[in-house]
């Protein structure tokens, strides 16, 4: 609070209390408490004074205005604000619109109205009647907040009710180098680019549905790693190779920490093929494993894999890995092409 608005007024002096004049003292304004202290950060400077003849009239169009929710760009505030605003004042979770007010004042979730007596005074009934609060809705439908993973990359504002399903999907949330010793904690688009400059593994960029034609990774060098492209968020896929014995599985893993923004989303196809030769070995993937890579590569008795046999390995086996959403897939309603 400002030093002016923390300064003391003095009270208003006795009716019998008069100047030399004979008048009454003008009594100081009366004060008023302020509801919230608001800090305002504007993005583009707005023209300079526009005169302070508002009316009322005008003043209320404007509030109403500000409140209802427009398709055009808006100035943004950046508010601080207790959390109990965007929480049921019964079950304690997230308020989602519509929200209500009981007899007693007490703000509730749909799920929660008519059974919030724990909100309630005991000593007194139950509350039987609520009514709706749409200027609470107005604020629980608009109030964002930034990502969890903004400092990894993420841009996103979302709604406060929506952010646990944001980041249960959100996919730059941060997973683990796979290179032993190496102790990077990052998403996996930032991932890639460390993985290829710093381990100097090779990495090609990918389109969906396409295939891609590589050579074949080999334990000692590394995977392979794939980013998928046209994704507003770069996709990461890595060519994993782990001996078998003598031969070379080879694995395909989508690099995510969130179930639901990871490998389910795709399908994929590896196919072995050696030059002047017709026979092909191929490996069709329904859905493509995800993971944050905290327990390392995929090794060839944990996951599926298409194994290499080593009478191929000298004459120097061409890979080609297509990936394709799923629901791209699905649309087209045809497996993945393979010739």
């Amino acid at each position: 609070m400002s030093e002016q608005q923390g300064r003391k007024r003095g009270s208003a002096p006795a009716d019998s209390e008069l100047t030399n004049s004979g008048k009454k003292p003008r009594a100081p304004p009366q004060a008023t408490a302020p509801c919230a202290v608001v800090k305002q950060e504007r993005e583009e400077e707005g023209d300079a004074g526009q005169g302070s003849s508002s009316s009322s009239n005008d003043a209320r169009r404007a509030v109403v205005a500000a409140l209802e929710p427009q398709a055009m760009e808006q100035p943004q505030l950046k508010l601080v604000i207790g959390m109990s605003v965007f929480h049921c004042q019964a079950c304690f979770l997230p308020l989602k619109p519509p929200a209500f007010m009981c007899e007693s004042g007490h703000i509730v979730c749909c799920t929660c109205r008519g059974k919030h007596g724990e909100a309630c005074d005991p000593r007194r009934p139950a509350a039987a009647t609520f009514a709706v609060c749409p200027g609470r809705d107005v604020v629980l439908g608009d109030a964002k907040m930034p990502c969890q993973n903004e400092e990894f990359g993420c841009k996103s504002l979302v709604v406060y009710y929506q952010a646990g399903d944001h980041h249960g999907e959100c996919q730059w949330a941060p997973c683990f180098c796979p290179e032993p010793g190496c102790e990077l904690f990052s998403s996996p688009a930032w991932l890639a680019d460390h993985l290829n400059t710093h381990h100097r593994w090779p990495l090609t960029n990918v389109r969906y549905g396409e295939p891609c034609k590589l050579p074949v990774p080999s334990p000692e060098q590394g995977c392979h790693v794939l980013v998928g492209e046209g994704d507003r968020s770069p996709r990461v896929f890595l060519v994993s190779p782990s001996a078998l014995g003598a031969a070379t599985a080879v694995s395909l893993v989508c690099v995510s920490a969130n179930a639901g923004g990871g490998g389910g989303q795709f399908m994929s196809t590896l196919r072995l093929e050696v030059p002047g030769n017709k026979e092909k070995l191929v490996l069709i993937l329904p859905v493509v494993r995800s993971g944050d890579l905290s327990c390392g590569l995929p090794t060839a008795d944990t996951d599926v894999f298409l194994a290499v046999p080593p009478v191929l390995q000298p004459e120097a086996p061409n890979l080609f890995v297509c990936i394709d959403k799923a629901d791209a897939a699905a649309a087209n309603s045809t497996p993945p092409k393979v010739e």
